[in-house]
């Protein structure tokens, strides 16, 4: 009798023992359905300036900003991939960090409801190399979350869109947490 009593016992242990389990499982899974749920990351994109200190003779205005419109597309496209990003009211016209101004800027990326605030330029420096200059501002903390400058080499539209992509792939890496 004592022996059936502790094979109850055990049979019962191990009963609970498999809802234990189960609900630890079904936390696991609560746990991370809920964070799914949790608020996604937004991102407002200002629109990048441009420098040309190259000194070069030709005038190339027509096709910088030609380039610079389609770095704008092309970085857009890759940060929409894995990122959230909201638009800015500016952008219609001028949506620089010159016009109209970080303070503006910061407060239509708020009304927009994103978290973070992606400001940039494009410098040319020479026909060879030119450097992208960007920084991602914490809007909740008004704070800069990171600060870059990466390089990228020609002065073509295929240079311009892989600069717009690894620019696009270092935000993601580095910038957005």
């Amino acid at each position: 009798m004592f022996r059936v009593q502790c094979a109850e016992v055990r049979f019962r242990l191990f009963e609970c023992g498999q809802f234990l389990l189960t609900l630890v499982g079904a936390g696991v899974l609560a746990s991370a359905a809920f964070a799914d749920v949790a608020e996604p990351t937004t991102l407002a994109v200002a629109d990048f300036e441009f420098k040309d200190t190259s000194g070069e003779v030709r005038d190339q205005t027509a096709e910088h900003e030609a380039r610079l419109k389609a770095f704008g597309v092309a970085l857009h496209d890759a940060l929409s991939e894995k990122i959230d990003l909201v638009a800015l009211p500016c952008q219609a016209e001028q949506c620089t960090i010159k016009d109209p101004g970080l303070v503006d800027l910061s407060k239509q990326a708020r009304t927009a409801r994103a978290k973070y605030l992606l400001i940039g330029q494009m410098h040319k420096m020479s026909t060879l190399v030119g450097w992208v200059k960007f920084a991602v501002l914490d809007l909740n903390g008004n704070k800069p979350v990171c600060d870059r400058y990466l390089t990228y080499r020609g002065d073509t539209d295929e240079a311009w869109r892989r600069a717009a992509e690894f620019t696009a792939r270092d935000i993601e890496k580095h910038c957005i947490p």
